[in-house]
């Protein structure tokens, strides 16, 4: 049996509604603005983080199915890679959370992060104890009874793992375009905007 199949691989993706991705290293910058403390990280700035937004990524998909069918690409499978051209990496996205909250941010560097990789469960247990407590006071001050956003970070994410992709394939083999080809401060303001009118983030 032959499957019409496009998969669709994205980077991490960010913006508006989405949860995930990027939304809990916003969360934490504005956990350390309420701790008036230095924001720091696992392992170095050059940890490649690669970013998609997610209205491209949902373009992609509708632009994808289209060229599928008007091109006769029935009875194959094709894999394209979502990444916009920011080639986003740990400090570029530290670079606008130093903006948006005014806060210090760094990393722990290679010698302490090998020595947390050594029992990763527990270090993951602390940060995310760290982070956790001073969150749900800052939802308290601001009579915010519940939010479904969290700073929790899996395991998964504190882990050496980069994401580095290549999305320029769907571009030509299919013309697509990226309208949001670089992340910005902006970018990532609107995400907390859109929280902060839902109210399930401060407003301050």
């Amino acid at each position: 049996m032959i499957l019409n199949l496009i998969i669709m691989r994205p980077a991490v993706v960010y913006g508006v509604g989405a949860m995930g991705g990027l939304t809990p290293r916003l969360i934490c910058g504005r956990v350390y603005q309420h701790l008036k403390k230095k924001m720091e990280f696992l392992w170095t700035k050059d940890l490649r983080i690669n970013t998609v937004h997610v209205s491209d990524v949902t373009r992609a998909v509708w632009h994808t199915a289209n060229w599928y069918v008007s091109n006769d690409k029935q009875g194959s499978s094709v894999i394209f890679n979502l990444a916009d051209e920011n080639n986003t990496d740990q400090e570029a996205v530290n670079t606008h959370i130093r903006a948006i909250f005014g806060i210090e941010t760094g990393f722990q560097g290679t010698l302490v992060s090998q020595f947390a990789k050594l029992n990763m469960k527990e270090a993951t247990e602390d940060i995310n104890e760290e982070h956790l407590a001073p969150w749900s006071e800052i939802l308290k001050e601001h009579s915010i009874k519940t939010s479904p956003l969290t700073p929790y970070l899996d395991q998964e994410l504190l882990c050496n793992n980069a994401v580095s992709l290549d999305g320029t394939k769907i571009c030509k083999t299919t013309g697509f375009s990226y309208e949001k080809p670089k992340m910005t401060e902006e970018s990532l303001r609107e995400i907390i905007a859109d929280f902060q009118e839902l109210g399930i983030w401060p407003k301050d």
